[in-house]
């Protein structure tokens, strides 16, 4: 049986597709992924959008066990406490009640993008979190020794915390996914 149920607000299908590997993994059900439509202008300002109301619902449900939200938002170059702030302001420019420690709320902010933690999941590296890889090279770097876009989703969520990173974005998820024992 799952130990956690979550929804799942994100940036792309990329994201959404490596976080499916790490709940799975973790033995978390998914229950609905919220993702920001495609070509649709900025995803990171899509998610900060949607943010208070999934956050809204979510306490609306709070006798609902070992339910929670996971939030998903490319630091891109502003980095994870500055999108952790931004967000923050959202719940408050929408009346809902910040987050506290004990909500079963967690933030994921991979800087610049989940590509920046996938190459350093999947031993890419040396990887800078001050520099994008978000770009047709970047793709062609992980995925360069023929591995394919999900066995290389799937070799990261199996690197989940088991080697040492020198990411602070990554150190940070970490720490947010202990929320729900992932």
């Amino acid at each position: 049986m799952p130990s956690w149920r979550l929804d799942i607000l994100c940036e792309d299908r990329r994201t959404e597709r490596f976080v499916r590997q790490l709940c799975e993994r973790s033995s978390i059900q998914v229950l609905e992924v919220h993702s920001a439509p495609s070509a649709r202008g900025d995803a990171s300002a899509w998610v900060r959008l949607y943010y208070p109301i999934y956050a809204a619902k979510l306490r609306s449900k709070n006798f609902q066990r070992k339910r929670g939200l996971l939030v998903v938002i490319d630091g891109d170059n502003h980095g994870f406490a500055a999108r952790k702030i931004e967000l923050d302001e959202q719940l408050k420019a929408a009346h809902v009640p910040p987050r506290a420690p004990a909500d079963p709320i967690a933030i994921f902010v991979p800087t610049w993008s989940i590509e920046t933690w996938l190459s350093e999941l999947c031993g890419r590296g040396p990887v800078l979190e001050s520099q994008p890889l978000k770009d047709a090279s970047a793709d062609r770097d992980l995925w360069a020794d023929g591995q394919s876009e999900k066995a290389c989703l799937q070799t990261a969520a199996n690197a989940w915390r088991k080697i040492p990173t020198s990411l602070p974005s990554l150190e940070d998820a970490y720490s947010e996914g202990s929320r729900f024992q992932m």
